[in-house]
């Protein structure tokens, strides 16, 4: 049953839940999507165009502003803890941790 985890958020693909320190992260299913794609690559930078085809791949009709919106609400869900998505110009996102 694979699991992975940042420091202390962790995602449990068989109960499709995360926890940040044992507590269960509520999100909206497209920041629970996002957030899904950056923990499976944590550690390594993911574009937007990325995240956008894995995320929308079936709505045609999404900006990639969507992704930016999706990824500032995470970082204010992420800000009492170690966690962070890091924005590297020209790259993407990254998530990591400070522990």
């Amino acid at each position: 049953r694979p699991r992975f985890a940042c420091g202390p958020l962790s995602y449990d693909s068989a109960s499709k839940q995360f926890t940040l320190a044992h507590e269960v992260l509520a999100l909206t299913p497209r920041e629970h999507a996002v957030l899904r794609v950056l923990i499976q690559r944590s550690g390594e930078p993911m574009s937007k165009q990325e995240i956008m085809d894995r995320v929308f791949s079936d709505d045609q009709d999404v900006h990639p502003e969507a992704v930016e919106v999706m990824v500032h609400r995470l970082r204010k869900r992420l800000a009492a803890s170690p966690v962070r998505i890091t924005t590297l110009r020209g790259l993407g996102y990254l998530l990591e941790s400070g522990t």
